[in-house]
């Protein structure tokens, strides 16, 4: 089967995308309008040309998705340095040279595949094919970039029972021989796009396309077993995006997909230069055992990722602020009443409605509720 449509690229086509990308003058310019944004307005051309030079620089002798992604880490650890307070994990022991479908959270577009490969980078394993929406890709210089850091592409609003069921089994397929023949892991988001309102539930359907193209040949427990199946939460103390979420996207309802597209480029570049206070990332211990169906398995990574997520003192000051949740204040640690982490949840949350800012709090209040629910099984 011909996956060249939807796959991550291979190493001769590097090379060519490399070339491409060097005579991009609107990739140019979209870098140097990040990055330089100041200059960049007052001196368009003398910073778009400063980019292209740099990048040529960086990537001209590329010829390997290995050489790119070496030459990408210490550009991603910088990116740690600059927007982090620090980057810590827990559950590395988990983490092995066997192929891997690693299943985790989603909380920005790009960042949280981001940490796992430079975990991975760290323990000098391979990194994984990363499972990204087709409404980030327009051919353009986006595509290029994501696909060059093995990125795959799953298909979203597909039309029509047959043309679903031909896209799902392709995907499936593709993950299957990623697995079984090239030897490469995978991750996938545990619902599809992120979880803007921060509770992290496994969506069923995603497990039907994983197991599609083997439902006939192994039981369900043992496919688990075969892919390796990992969970992963990833927990942001501060979530760049925090104020666009608690607004929506009601109002792109009569936006076309050009505008869509760079939208999402914008979200996704706030993602990565934004300041997140410190981010952790746990590796939970493989999946095994028996395994009803795969509500069952949706069941078990839900409770893999809640359980394992790390609630930063952000979440507790949400909780306070959020009186009318009517939990008796048991959730919430009391230390944290007039606290920095209040102040700031109460600045960034500046200028919202009553409703959006609900929303705000709400966003970081229920990892927190959740896990809790999690450990009495209280009723949502």
């Amino acid at each position: 089967m011909d996956f060249s449509d939807i796959g991550a690229y291979s190493d001769d086509q590097v090379q060519p995308k490399i070339v491409d990308l060097m005579s991009d003058d609107q990739f140019h310019q979209y870098i140097s309008d990040l990055i330089y944004p100041r200059v960049s307005n007052l001196f368009p051309r003398l910073t778009k040309n400063f980019i292209g030079r740099k990048f040529a620089g960086l990537f001209k002798e590329c010829n390997s998705v290995s050489e790119f992604q070496n030459i990408m880490a210490p550009l991603v650890q910088a990116m740690i340095d600059r927007t982090t307070d620090g980057f810590s994990f827990t559950g590395d022991e988990n983490l092995s040279s066997k192929p891997t479908i690693f299943i985790g959270n989603h909380r920005d577009i790009s960042l949280d595949a981001a940490f796992l490969n430079y975990l991975l980078y760290l323990h000098k394993f391979k990194t994984v094919r990363i499972a990204i929406g087709d409404n980030l890709l327009d051919g353009g210089f986006a595509e290029n970039l994501m696909r060059l850091n093995k990125s795959f592409i799953v298909h979203r609003n597909i039309k029509g029972a047959k043309e679903t069921l031909r896209k799902l089994s392709k995907l499936s397929a593709y993950i299957d021989k990623s697995i079984k023949e090239d030897r490469e892991s995978i991750w996938i988001a545990q619902r599809e796009g992120r979880a803007n309102d921060g509770n992290d539930f496994t969506d069923e359907g995603v497990l039907k396309m994983l197991y599609l193209d083997q439902r006939k040949d192994r039981s369900l427990s043992d496919w688990v077993m075969d892919i390796n199946l990992t969970p992963i939460s990833i927990s942001y103390e501060y979530d760049p995006l925090d104020v666009i979420k608690s607004k929506g996207w009601d109002h792109q309802e009569d936006w076309d997909l050009r505008k869509i597209n760079q939208n999402d480029l914008k979200e996704m570049a706030q993602g990565i230069f934004g300041h997140k206070g410190r981010v952790h990332i746990h590796v939970c211990e493989p999946l095994k055992g028996q395994f009803k169906d795969t509500k069952d398995l949706a069941n078990s990574i839900e409770k893999e990722i809640i359980g394992n997520y790390h609630i930063w003192p952000s979440s507790h000051a949400a909780l306070s602020l959020l009186p009318e949740m009517n939990l008796g204040n048991t959730l919430f640690d009391e230390n944290i009443g007039d606290s920095d982490e209040q102040r700031i949840l109460e600045k960034r949350s500046e200028g919202l409605d009553n409703r959006a800012k609900k929303e705000f709090l709400m966003t970081y209040a229920r990892p927190l509720i959740n896990k809790e629910r999690a450990k009495t099984k209280l009723d949502p």
